[in-house]
């Protein structure tokens, strides 16, 4: 390669990030990372032609970046779904097919669906199907439609509304029942339970993926759905499998009716919640949005770089090791995958593990794989992930276990004096320190832990005198050139919340003034871990929330007053800032 290993140049300082390019953003997925940010990281550790791991690969990100910067990677992820949706972010497809394609799709079925939407202009008295119908309580309360006379208009559910819908419950329409109410087309019916009759953490009312929709909404997907599977160009049939997926969350009873945005919605919450006043938005619209959309398919396909047509995949990562013949790897396993690669033939690790119990991953992207018939292991797939979930019969324990085992894999195949970027996403101490410890000790020295803001704070961040955590944190570790077993001393409760004070007095004073919790709470934790590192120190129990061990202090050594209003958007947000009672 003819570089010295010297000449890598690791990031010690946050990078300013302007978010995702369409590639990215066309599918929701959890807590994914910022590619400009992930660039510069998978470009300041390696060189051209190396190798990449992330063994928690998501929505891949990791896996696009380091293509985009010619680097070989393997992705890893125990979720079909997830893989699904890396594979499909970064592989090219025909612009052109794509168009030809939805323009026979639009002709097959687009009149059908639409007809199950049809509403009168209240002035006009023109048919037009409706953007969305509003449920209050699940009774239909409105419906919004655009005119092409009189423009967008909301207006409350009349005759012909109530009789569509009451003939779609009855299953009297004969384009998708037969005359014993049975739908033509298919569509899932996937329990929201684990085998062992424990319901998902993230279920509420609702117990079937099927009743997350309303008859309407389900029925409209279903021959939507049947129409993609009939494409006979298996690459533009998953192409077009990955916009409905992108969409089909949309459809769902999960979507709030907003004041801010009247004719459309988002699944905010990160579960299957039930939401009293909801959207029941028109499934051909959606999809029309999700193929020719600002964040649609196509655009996506635009945004890919034209080096990713050149790209090979292989099942197996061993021949990315052992050929530059492939540039990329996608395994549906466990991390005992990494089990296949020889020891010290990694160059660069860069992956963002689960974060505690805070995202259920396997659970909230069941309702997608149920739609893609890819949940026919989701046993598997719950017994093997690394998450905290007492359905799963999972706590803490298992948890850091299971973590600290992936850990020891990737230590084992991380290249000697290499490093390796673990990003995580918990306001909780306690998660954090479990995968400090679940690192540091399989042998990684932690060098630097930046904090990385996100693209802008939100006003819920600024609102409260605790405020809330946002962006991530990027711990960076080391692999040593000698693996010698380090001995580390217990630190006691006592002993940890003296250390937080302390971190906290001195933040404030560095500031000369009040200070808002949530930069109080972003800048604790590099501080705090770059101590116990250069301490030979750990924290062998539970740590108790920063927030819980400052907040005794109160009226003791801090207090909190009033500060400048930020501005988001318009909008003045009132804030709450921490400071001293007395400065020292």
């Amino acid at each position: 390669m003819g570089t010295l290993m010297n000449d890598l140049d690791p990031i010690d300082k946050a990078i300013p990030t302007s978010g995702h390019s369409p590639m990215y953003i066309m599918h929701k997925f959890f807590a994914r990372k910022q590619m400009d940010v992930i660039r510069e990281y998978i470009e300041n550790h390696t060189f051209k032609g190396e190798i990449v791991l992330d063994p928690f690969c998501g929505s891949g990100v990791m896996v696009g970046e380091a293509l985009r910067l010619n680097r070989r990677i393997i992705g890893i992820d125990i979720n079909p779904v997830a893989i699904f949706i890396t594979k499909n972010t970064i592989k090219p497809c025909n612009i052109n097919k794509i168009s030809e394609e939805f323009q026979e799709i639009e002709k097959d079925v687009a009149n059908d669906i639409n007809k199950l939407y049809i509403t009168k202009c209240r002035i006009c008295q023109k048919e037009i199907p409706a953007i969305c119908f509003t449920w209050n309580n699940e009774t239909l309360s409105d419906v919004r439609y655009e005119c092409p006379h009189h423009g967008r208009l909301i207006s409350q559910i009349s005759a012909d509304d109530s009789n569509l819908q009451q003939s779609i419950i009855e299953k009297k329409i004969p384009d998708y029942f037969d005359e014993n109410g049975r739908c033509f087309y298919w569509y899932p019916t996937n329990k929201l339970f684990y085998s062992n009759g424990k319901p998902f953490l993230k279920k509420e009312r609702y117990n079937s993926v099927d009743e997350l929709f309303t008859a309407r909404n389900l029925i409209s997907l279903a021959k939507l759905y049947s129409r993609i599977e009939n494409i006979a160009d298996k690459n533009l049939q998953e192409a077009f499998k990955f916009a409905f997926s992108s969409m089909s969350h949309l459809a769902t009873k999960m979507t709030p009716v907003r004041s801010s945005r009247p004719f459309s919605s988002a699944w905010v919450q990160q579960s299957y919640w039930f939401c009293p006043h909801n959207m029941e938005s028109n499934v051909w619209n959606l999809f029309k949005r999700a193929v020719h959309g600002k964040q649609g398919l196509i655009k996506a396909k635009n945004a890919i770089p034209n080096t990713f047509t050149e790209f090979k995949e292989t099942k197996n990562p061993k021949t990315i090791i052992e050929t530059k013949k492939y540039n990329y790897s996608l395994i549906e396993s466990t991390i005992s995958s990494l089990n296949e690669l020889k020891a010290n033939s990694i160059d660069y690790v860069i992956t963002d593990p689960p974060y505690g119990h805070s995202i259920q991953y396997g659970e909230l992207l069941y309702m997608w794989g149920s739609w893609l018939k890819l949940m026919d292991n989701f046993d598997l797939i719950a017994q093997n992930e690394i998450i905290k979930n007492h359905k799963q019969g999972k706590g803490d324990k298992e948890y850091e276990q299971m973590l600290s085992k992936a850990f020891n894999q990737i230590f084992r195949v991380l290249k000697p004096e290499r490093y390796c970027t673990v990003t995580f996403h918990n306001p909780s101490l306690k998660y954090r320190n479990i995968l400090f410890k679940s690192v540091i000790l399989n042998g990684f020295k932690l060098e630097k832990i930046i904090y990385q803001p996100p693209p802008r704070p939100s006003a819920k961040s600024l609102l409260q005198p605790f405020g809330s955590l946002e962006g991530d944190y990027f711990f960076r570790f080391k692999k040593p050139k000698n693996n010698q077993p380090k001995d580390y001393r217990p630190i006691n409760k006592l002993e940890l919340e003296e250390l937080i004070v302390k971190i906290t007095k001195q933040i404030i004073l560095e500031q000369g003034g009040p200070v808002h919790y949530t930069y109080i709470q972003n800048t604790i934790d590099p501080i705090l871990y770059e101590f116990l590192e250069k301490s030979n120190a750990l924290m062998d129990f539970q740590p108790d929330n920063i927030e819980k061990t400052l907040k005794q202090y109160i009226g003791k050594i801090f207090q909190i007053v009033d500060i400048e209003a930020k501005i988001i958007g318009k909008k003045a947000i009132p804030c709450k800032g921490w400071t001293l009672i007395k400065f020292d």
